[in-house]
């Protein structure tokens, strides 16, 4: 479950002190007498160190929790974890980083951001036999996956700086979910395929009341306009094309918002938004916004992961599902690839596997590998050791949880409740870095019953679309000019869906983009694939 991200903090040492400390450590052990009066070595007592995890779920965590104390007594460390914004952490890393605080350890930045912070010095060499040894089983899950040189995308200058995360979902993750209980409501009896078709579920979830609660207070259609590829995937993908994306065209690299398809996307949605099929809080909304008005039924239809849609046994989350099911028994959903397009297209932005830079550790770690060599470890452990995952996420045997005869793994009452699991101190909320790591067949037994292993099977391969295939490669003119980009794109889809600007602008806004920088991004981007891919 990709769901938990870690940081550790930690204000720079000067080097010379950060040596010198390092090398008392290192001095060895003291001496004494024995009761015979011999001199003998003291026994040495093992540094306990401190981890630290900021952690985007920190709501749902409490001190000394039954995790957090099992991974301690484990590994002999004091663990911290602290809050982090799920929305600007970026930005909130980046800032730590300027002002000289460097955390000890961080995930999920994007390769724009990697490059910068490794051209800054900012960031620990982290040496291929250092994870071979401390983190083996981690080792072996990358060399499944990516090869047998699994760090050749992320090293620079032939030194590696990355734990790579990779998301083994991330290609075929992204559905479009439609409420079967308001189709059935609404009269339509056959699962909507078509542009046409969706138009008309559209039109009926805004107009036919199918929450039957005598108001006109739904839409079809909600979603968000967060990033390029946020806004509406899907109809664009109807036409071929995927905003926000570089993707393979005939040999070529192409860039999904100036593709001429999306103009005709713009001017559905324009169409649909006129008509008030979609939601119009779209533009502001962010991701609880959503999550708020699919759960409180104030829309039909959005873009999400799949195991969002069915039930959180099946595999993971279930938000949309179990959620919205303790106010509406009988909500359920019908997952789709997209609408198809004139040409039979469908499809939505998928997830690169390899989704962002990984892990980093501080430079200031380079200086301290036993504390680097730890985090390694419980980073292993927490992702791959049964008994320490089992721990971490149900808790104590007899007591929290119960495995079953046909090894189901599930939580005893009243730790079935989710306010029972957080109050214990136990559940996927626990990040110890590792936990990004995710083995979807180590998990299956974890995550998966028996008999609901059907249901997660109908509905994991659903989804269908492309991915930026250029994610990993540095790319400098693309770091240089794509926040301004993005912004004239982000700007130029919002006015044009909402009428501020007509459709027809679309090719002046694509003469735009390319004046901006654009041209420059697509000649080195092409560069760069032709070096990567096409030797």
């Amino acid at each position: 479950m990709r769901i938990e991200r870690v940081i550790g903090l930690k204000k720079v040492i000067p080097v010379t002190l950060s040596f010198a400390l390092f090398g008392v450590v290192l001095a060895g052990c003291s001496t004494g007498n024995d009761v015979k009066g011999e001199q003998t070595a003291a026994p040495q007592v093992q540094k306990k160190m401190k981890l630290s995890y900021l952690n985007q779920n920190f709501d749902k965590t409490v001190k000394d929790s039954y995790a957090i104390k099992y991974v301690e007594n484990k590994f002999n460390v004091d663990i911290e974890q602290l809050p982090r914004s799920k929305d600007n952490y970026k930005d909130e890393l980046l800032l730590k980083v300027a002002s000289g605080e460097i955390p000890d350890v961080w995930v999920d930045l994007g390769f724009p951001e990697y490059e910068k912070l490794v051209n800054q010095g900012a960031v620990a060499e982290i040496p291929q036999e250092m994870i071979e040894k401390n983190a083996p089983h981690y080792w072996a899950w990358l060399k499944k996956h990516l090869g047998d040189d699994p760090l050749k995308l992320y090293k620079r200058d032939g030194k590696n700086y990355s734990m790579p995360i990779i998301q083994t979902l991330g290609p075929d993750r992204t559905v479009v979910g439609l409420r079967k209980d308001w189709l059935d409501q609404v009269g339509i009896t056959k699962n909507p395929e078509t542009l046409e078709e969706f138009e008309d579920a559209l039109r009926k979830f805004r107009n036919n009341d199918p929450d039957k609660n005598g108001k006109k207070d739904t839409y079809g259609w909600t979603g968000q306009a967060v990033g390029v590829k946020d806004i509406f995937s899907p109809v664009f993908g109807a036409f071929g094309v995927y905003p926000g994306t570089f993707t393979d065209k005939d040999g070529k690299i192409v860039r999904g918002e100036i593709e001429p398809g999306a103009k005709q996307a713009l001017t559905l949605l324009n169409k649909w938004y006129k008509e008030e099929l979609l939601d119009p809080e779209f533009v502001l909304n962010k991701g609880q916004n959503v999550d708020d008005k699919i759960i409180s039924s104030k829309a039909g239809i959005v873009t999400a992961s799949w195991y969002q849609f069915i039930t959180k046994a099946a595999f993971f989350d279930g938000k949309y599902y179990d959620k919205l099911r303790v106010n509406v028994p009988n909500a359920n959903w019908v997952l789709t690839a997209g609408p198809k397009g004139p040409d039979g297209q469908q499809g939505t932005v998928q997830l690169n596997p390899i989704a962002s830079s990984g892990g980093q550790f501080g430079k200031h770690m380079e200086n301290d590998k036993e504390k680097m060599a730890k985090y390694l470890q419980v980073a292993d452990a927490t992702a791959f050791d049964a008994e320490t995952f089992e721990n971490i996420v149900y808790g104590e045997k007899g007591k929290t949880y119960k495995k079953g005869e046909k090894g189901d793994y599930s939580y005893l009452p009243p730790y079935d409740k989710e306010e029972e699991q957080i109050k214990f101190g136990i559940g996927q909320q626990y990040t110890f870095l590792g936990k990004s790591f995710n083995d979807y067949d180590f998990q299956t037994p974890y995550m998966t019953l028996n008999e609901l292993m059907s249901l997660r099977k109908a509905s994991e391969h659903i989804g269908k679309g492309k991915y930026d295939i250029m994610q990993p490669i540095a790319i400098p003119a693309y770091n240089e000019n794509i926040d301004a980009l993005d912004q004239l794109t982000l700007k130029t889809y919002i006015d044009i869906i909402t009428g501020q600007r007509p459709a027809s602008d679309f090719d002046k806004y694509v003469e735009e983009w390319k004046k901006a920088g654009g041209s420059k991004v697509m000649a080195e981007a092409q560069k760069k694939y032709e070096e990567n891919f096409k030797k």
